[in-house]
Order: C-alpha cells, then structure tokens, then sequence
C-alpha cells in the first residue's frame, strides 16, 4: 500500500472508529441522518477521493478509494460516501463541477420514458440516501449517445424507504427538474457495475468487522471452564469465517486496481471479470459471514444492544443490491462458455 492509501486508511479509521461505536450507529437508526459526521467527512474530503484538484479532490485512483469504501463497512458507516465517490469519478470524466450538497446515485440507466422536457421521472427506481440527496446523477441512453444526467431534488417529495440495514432507499414520486446533460464515453450500464464493485468492497469491510467481534467475543467468553477460543468447534468457525472474509476482501482489491489498469471498454479486456466475481464471491460469502458470526456469539449476537447486528443487516442487504450471486455468477458462466476452456484460464490470470 502506498503513501497516500496509508493516510487515507489511518484518517477514515481514526475519524469513523472515534465518531461510530454502537450507541451512535443506533442514535442514527432512531433520529436520521448523522450531519455532524458528514460534514466532517466533507471537510477531510474523503468523499473526493477520485474528483479532479480543482473541484477540490485528491484526483486519486480506484486503489486509493478502496480503503475508504471498505472501512464504510467495516464501521457501518450511514453515509452514502461510496456513492459520493461514484458521482464524483463520473463528473470528473465530463469535467463537471457537481453541485454543493449530498449527492445521490441513480441506480440503474435512464431511457426515453424517464424524460419529460427538462424533468425526469424516477417512479419505480429507489435511491441510496435520495431523502438526503442535493442532487442525483445518473446515466442516460436516451440521447444519441450516453450522456451523464444531473437532476435537482429540491421540491422534490419522495417516498422514504428503507433496505434490510435500515439505510434509506428512498422512491421520489414527482420528476425532478434536470439541471445538466453531459455526453459521457461510458457504456450506461456503468453505475450498476461501479455499485457491485463498492458493494463487495463493504461487504469485505464488513466482514472483517464480523470476525474481530467474534474472536474477541470467543476470547471472552467462558464456557466450562475455559474460553469458547479453546474449543475445536468454535475453532473451525472462525478459520472459516477468516477464509471467507480474506477471499472477498482480496478479490474486491483486485477489482478496484484492475479498473485502474483496464477500465471499461466492451471491445477488450477490461476489469468487468473481476468486478462480476468479486461482486459473486461477496454475495456469496454474505452466508457464512452472517451465519458463523452469529452462531459463535450465540443469543447475544441477536439482541439490539450488542452491536453485532449493525453489520449482519448490512451484508444481507448489501449482497443483493447492484446485482446477488446469481447474476454475477451468470455473468461469470456466459464469459467462460464464450471464451472456452482454453482461453478461461487465461481470462483468470491474465
């Protein structure tokens, strides 16, 4: 790891380890949206990470975000700064200037049924964070070629919902008023990819915040006489917990430096492969991550109070959004049937 990632590692972990313990994850849960932690997150402008120097980012690469995204799970941060990374890469490949405020992610791309003069509807569609959100960007086909979409919620009522780990994934149910259109070289299925790929890196974050609670909580803990660590069962738990969490974690890395090197472009060798197992394996792993962590903890790691539940709901929502293992893994099939048995392997390592 280099400097910069060093820095960006020790800054995330000291500001989300010192503002994030389980009463203040569950003070979140009850009154809504942490600002005092998001304007602290804006002015360290982790959220900038990739944005251009001008509009006041690192102008960084993917590898420099992962450690950022992946401490978001592995502090259950309730902030949309993977998302806020997402926009801020897109505006910086049309040299835009987004918006002041929190940004928003539409999730999927937009069409011609979507527009309506110079407003767009998103009926149907539910955004991470859309209560919160300035403003919404997003991809759009509908031109005569991609074009990035910059909408304005203000005045805008949505429908406040939420996923399994009480994060809000909101539905606005009035159009919102376009505030720019961008030609963009981007295939405008781009979002979904970019979201499985930060998606697996919280999901690793997450994961590896699983196995510290529960080979503390075995150390602790005494059964018999000795700790639940001593016992050979809880043993294997654990290695497998760690396996499963270290093949994810590696796997997400490797997709985040192979889109620095390959990027995106259907008619090559590109970093999709990695992105689509990576985005399969954390899926994936979500079972045993989920499953083993609460079996060592036993009925404690159910309650509210202990704070083990602030990443188990996380990861099962977390698996399925931008895509679950079995479209990643359809992908994955369709890329090996295609390229044959001979070339696969290549593809593997390549």
């Amino acid at each position: 790891m280099n400097e910069i990632r060093n820095i960006l590692q020790e800054s995330v972990t000291r500001l989300f380890s010192d503002s994030l313990d389980w009463e203040a994850l569950g003070n979140v849960e009850k009154n809504g949206w942490p600002e005092d932690l998001w304007r602290q997150v804006t002015e360290q402008g982790i959220h900038l990470v990739l944005a251009e120097e001008t509009s006041g980012g690192m102008q960084g690469v993917w590898a420099d975000a992962y450690p950022i995204i992946r401490a978001c799970g592995q502090y259950a941060v309730p902030l949309p700064i993977p998302e806020a990374i997402i926009a801020s890469w897109f505006a910086r490949q049309v040299g835009y200037t987004l918006p002041d405020g929190v940004p928003g992610l539409i999730p999927q791309p937009l069409v011609s049924a979507n527009f309506n003069g110079e407003r767009i509807a998103l009926e149907g569609i539910f955004v991470p964070w859309g209560r919160n959100a300035a403003y919404l960007i997003g991809l759009s086909n509908a031109g005569e070629e991609p074009e990035l979409i910059v909408a304005s919620t203000k005045d805008v009522s949505c429908k406040e919902t939420y996923n399994l780990g009480l994060d809000p994934r909101d539905e606005f149910t009035d159009s919102l008023p376009i505030l720019a259109r961008l030609p963009i070289d981007a295939e405008i299925d781009s979002v979904r990819w970019l979201g499985a790929m930060v998606r697996a890196a919280q999901i690793a974050g997450a994961g590896a915040a699983c196995l510290e609670l529960a080979v503390n909580y075995s150390c602790e803990r005494k059964q018999f006489g000795k700790t639940l660590s001593r016992f050979q069962a809880i043993q294997h738990q654990l290695a497998d917990l760690a396996g499963t969490m270290a093949s994810v974690d590696a796997m997400s890395a490797a997709a985040f430096q192979t889109l620095d090197r390959l990027g995106f472009d259907i008619n090559r060798r590109d970093a999709r492969f990695e992105i689509a197992a990576a985005k399969c394996r954390a899926s994936e792993g979500v079972g045993k991550l989920t499953g083993l962590s609460h079996q060592v903890h036993g009925a404690i790691g159910f309650t509210y109070e202990y704070g083990l539940h602030f990443f188990t709901r996380k990861l099962w929502a977390w698996r399925a959004e931008f895509g679950g293992v079995a479209e990643w893994g359809e992908y994955l099939g369709r890329v090996a049937c295609d390229r044959g048995g001979e070339q696969i392997w290549h593809t593997i390592t390549g």
